[in-house]
């Protein structure tokens, strides 16, 4: 914490597949309660306690390096829902059972497939390991994948759950093409075992926000885009682009009835839209500025002190798409300075368009963009006011995380049909 404060003075001196009636049974981060108790010490506010106006975009040249922008026009403000989402939780866990994900990859039920490099749609550099999901989950159309993490994200030091390597994927739910659907199912989480490419198996939970309904402990679902996750111990951070971040709670998800297509508490059981596993909501950070930042992906950067997610803006009309850098505090959670701000430590324009996820090590950046015509991808290597390298990619790409144990970069694909993870070597984009 004192490195912290140091670091802070100086600145401021500066749905379902189709499914059988047991999907959740067939198809559908650590142990223990989450601490709910705030941090001791706040740190003084690098702004002053100021947000300054919006900045312009200035002329940029594209692939010319980022351009940084005043991160005092960025805060987001804490909604202070730790303890109360957390009590509407334990009084869940009092009517469920609340696992971890280790007991979660005890009890997975689905099967994906190894591919090899030459299979991997846009040919990208370096592939080590890649996968494709079930043949249903290739398929259908009203669930769709988005962002991606891992246990090297969210276990630091081994990156591992006990001796599992694990990857979190997110899929939204499309309404608009499920016909005959009254319900809208939000967002599913796919948690993965890759530790061996030839037996990848997986399952399904979904996110829940708690809620108290009719003077019971329930939860709905949590309709949004989710195009970006990062696990970070206890908790799963996901975007919700015209908010900021939702956090989750990985040690206390929920076991429910897979038996009916209902979400929340009917008539004595509580139900997940067929699926086994809630993930509960038990944090907001909420961007209220008139910068109307956008939230499309995340990623977590552990090279800098303190560690910190990156955020950044999916932009296909122009090459002034934003990046944000949050620290966070030793517990994963966000580091708050006073009036219960997140104040990001840079902000930066991209100067590249269609970008879906953003990677930052030691100040190096890799942005996947859906450019190219024909649902081809590109990976831009960028840096701060240094031009930008071009890689090819996987085709219709998405969110990005770094394995430190394997040093390996992963990502996925969202074309139906076409849906694949992959993981290469850092070295070959490097």
């Amino acid at each position: 914490m004192l490195r912290y404060l140091l670091f802070v003075l100086a600145l401021s001196a500066c749905g379902d597949a189709p499914s059988s009636p047991d999907d959740g049974a067939q198809a559908d981060a650590n142990d223990g309660a989450a601490d709910s108790a705030a941090p001791d010490a706040v740190p003084s506010d690098p702004c002053g306690g100021v947000v300054v106006a919006c900045p312009s975009p200035p002329a940029l040249t594209e692939g010319a390096g980022l351009v940084a922008i005043d991160r005092c026009a960025f805060p987001l403000d804490d909604r202070d829902e730790w303890s109360t989402r957390g009590a509407v939780i334990t009084a869940l866990d009092a009517e469920l059972d609340a696992v971890g994900i280790a007991d979660v990859l005890g009890d997975l039920n689905r099967t994906g497939s190894r591919i090899t490099a030459g299979a991997v749609p846009g040919d990208p550099p370096g592939v080590q390991q890649a996968f494709a999901w079930q043949s249903g989950d290739m398929s259908v159309a009203y669930w769709i994948p988005q962002g991606i993490t891992g246990s090297g994200d969210g276990i630091a030091g081994t990156g591992r759950v006990g001796d599992r390597n694990v990857v979190l994927v997110s899929w939204y739910y499309s309404p608009a093409n499920d016909p005959g659907s009254t319900a809208q199912k939000g967002v599913r989480i796919a948690i993965v075992d890759v530790t061996n490419p030839d037996d990848i198996r997986y399952r399904f939970a979904l996110l829940a926000e708690p809620r108290t309904i009719d003077g019971r402990a329930d939860y709905v679902s949590v309709p949004i885009h989710a195009g970006g996750i990062a696990w970070v111990g206890d908790y799963l951070y996901v975007v919700d682009t015209g908010t900021g971040f939702r956090v989750f709670d990985l040690t206390r998800i929920l076991r429910v009835s897979a038996a009916e297509d209902l979400m929340g508490y009917s008539a004595g059981t509580y139900y997940a839209h067929g699926y086994a596993y809630v993930i509960p909501q038990i944090g907001t950070l909420a961007d209220d500025t008139a910068c109307n930042a956008r939230f499309s992906f995340v990623s977590l950067d552990r090279t800098t002190t303190p560690p910190s997610l990156l955020s950044g803006e999916y932009d296909a009309a122009s090459i002034a798409g934003r990046l944000y850098r949050w620290p966070l505090a030793a517990d994963g959670r966000p580091q708050l300075v006073e009036g219960a701000r997140l104040v990001p430590d840079g902000a930066w324009y991209m100067g590249h368009s269609h970008v879906q996820g953003a990677l930052s090590l030691d100040e190096v950046f890799w942005l996947s963009s859906s450019k190219p015509s024909d649902a081809a991808g590109e990976l831009y290597r960028a840096r701060i006011a240094a031009s930008s390298a071009t890689l090819g990619w996987i085709d219709t790409p998405e969110d990005l995380f770094y394995d430190p144990p394997t040093d390996r970069v992963w990502s996925l694909s969202e074309g139906t049909n076409a849906r694949y993870v992959i993981a290469v070597d850092r070295a070959s984009i490097d």
